[in-house]
């Protein structure tokens, strides 16, 4: 519901922070909603306002249309919407999820599984990947039980905690039913009573004993694979450079023992196959992955460490409405929630074959000049590298964009072999200079596909390009960054709701305007890399190799 609550609680002015002792501190509603709720199995929900004028909007995440309309609010009388939605994103052979989710296990969240459940199923999610700190989480009893099966399914994870070298999501698990946790990583490696400290020699695991541990739990699967989560709290406090070829860490022996790592460890850098480059729902989320982080995983690909981006949430919380964020969609056979395979996703994961996005769905594939049956694309069937023995007749890459109607997009970046910028405050972070920049009613138009013409407002904002890319001096790798800028495209409020300026919005009418210029979150997608080897050298020889 957007509006103004008329009698908004009071906030507590506090020095400390109060999570943990007031939910309704904490987990505030963002602002311009005044309430919100998520439908049961049978699409109906309940839920008290007081009276008023307000917007009611329906949506169920990026791959939907939404539902708006104005409803007034009278005492003591219950107000009936009936609204209809389409599905105007065509998804077909990837399967959306969620890779980083927490709930009720974990130390920090309070969200209980059946919020969850609920959450995730009104979002439009088709896989959470339940990361709770230290525990292995099942969210299919619930799942079953609440009759969300054929709209959700879960896969079991863990997010390793280690205090100073990083967080690390190892999925798919299982459950060992005889250990409190369902079978958590055991990161800190067995000593005896009271010896655990480093005074006793006693040292944590280092990244790479972390993926170790995680290969070889009783728990896990001959599928389960480690990303690093939030990659700047594992780049930055290990001081990892990534420029360097190859990337070495340059923490001294002093802060390694400070970390209860063992301080004769060489290099800390450990090649894992997944970073988590983008993790949220809100502005600041998307600045992270294009300012600080995106660098860091072109520095790997260029170095021939190829490595596939996962976008997703990392939510604790519920009201805060961070699981209306990034996604990440997986090559699959199938994006039925009965049907979905934990051992496809991990694999599709592995091969890079993933597009990320909030608001914005985007494919792209490689198309040989010398023969066009030569294709590299993300699909579960295809390869992502195509060989070419014409490289002065190169590739096109060809870019599809779908967006449903609210979330307004109107750049395109290609990005290839880029080249990256260190942060000059953290020099483990960097960021990407883009090699192609395409700017809509420029150099692409953006059309409006009425995809249910019987259920208003059902439309999708399509764009396809083909960018050539001739004469390669070598093996490129390319990816795809598509977004909606301020000023230009609208944000996504309601639907994606976080960081609405205040100033401008003070009113309902104000709410309901558009928002341009007003700060919000802009629709952003990217996919995972695609490779080209043109130098007559089997497989994907990278720029900066050693």
């Amino acid at each position: 519901m957007v509006g103004f609550d008329p009698s908004p609680e009071i906030t507590l002015p506090s020095l400390f922070d109060t999570t943990g002792v007031f939910r309704d501190q904490n987990d505030i509603v963002p602002f311009g909603l005044t309430a919100f709720g998520y439908t049961d199995a049978s699409g109906a929900v309940s839920f008290d306002l007081e009276p008023g004028s307000y917007q009611v909007v329906v949506s169920r995440g990026t791959e939907y249309s939404s539902f708006e309309a104005p409803v007034m609010i009278t005492a003591g009388v219950t107000t009936n919407v009936a609204a209809q939605i389409g599905r105007v994103i065509d998804t077909t052979g990837f399967v959306s999820s969620d890779f980083h989710v927490h709930g009720i296990a974990s130390a920090d969240s309070r969200v209980n599984q059946t919020d969850r459940v609920f959450q995730f199923a009104g979002e439009g999610v088709d896989n959470v990947v339940m990361t709770d700190h230290h525990v292995h989480t099942d969210l299919d009893p619930r799942i079953a039980a609440l009759g969300f099966s054929p709209f959700l399914a879960s896969t079991i994870g863990e997010e390793i905690t280690t205090w100073d070298s990083g967080h690390y999501n190892a999925y798919p698990m299982t459950i060992d039913a005889s250990r409190p946790s369902g079978g958590s990583t055991d990161w800190g490696k067995a000593a005896p009573p009271g010896m655990d400290f480093t005074a006793y020699g006693a040292y944590i695991a280092t990244p790479s004993e972390v993926d170790a541990l995680a290969a070889a739990s009783a728990t896990a699967t001959p599928d389960t694979l480690v990303q690093i989560n939030h990659i700047d709290s594992h780049f930055v406090p290990l001081e990892i450079d990534t420029s360097l070829v190859p990337p070495a860490s340059a923490i001294s022996a002093f802060a390694k023992e400070r970390f209860r790592i063992d301080p004769t460890t060489g290099n800390l850098y450990h090649h894992f196959p997944a970073l988590e480059l983008w993790n949220g729902a809100s502005r600041g989320h998307q600045s992270e992955f294009l300012d600080g982080r995106i660098g860091i995983w072109f520095n790997l690909l260029n170095q021939g460490l190829l490595t596939t981006f996962i976008a997703d949430t990392d939510t604790h919380r519920y009201a805060n409405l961070r699981s209306a964020g990034a996604r990440t969609w997986t090559a699959a056979s199938t994006d039925s929630p009965p049907s979905i395979s934990d051992a496809e996703i991990a694999q599709s994961v592995l091969a890079g074959k993933a597009t990320g996005g909030q608001g914005i769905y985007v494919q792209a594939r490689l198309v040989a000049n010398e023969d066009p049956g030569l294709v590299a694309d993300l699909t579960l069937a295809g390869s992502t590298l195509v060989s070419i023995t014409d490289a002065v007749a190169g590739v096109d890459l060809e870019i599809d964009v779908q967006a449903p109607a609210w979330a307004e997009y109107d750049r395109i970046e290609v990005y290839a072999n880029a080249g990256t910028v260190a942060d000059i405050a953290v020099p483990q972070l960097f960021t990407a200079t883009p090699t192609v920049v395409l700017d809509a009613g420029v150099d692409f138009t953006v059309t409006s596909t009425n995809v249910f013409p019987a259920v208003p407002g059902a439309t999708r904002l399509d764009a396809s390009v083909s960018v050539s890319f001739a004469s390669l001096a070598g093996d490129t790798w390319f990816v795809v960054v598509v977004r909606g800028r301020d000023g230009v495209s609208r944000p996504m409020f309601p639907i994606y709701p976080r960081d609405l300026d205040t100033g401008s919005n003070t009113t309902l009418a104000d709410l309901i305007d558009g928002n341009l210029g007003e700060d919000g979150t802009m629709a952003l997608g990217a996919t995972n890399a695609l490779y080209v080897d043109a130098d007559g050298v089997p497989g994907f020889q990278a720029p900066l190799a050693p």
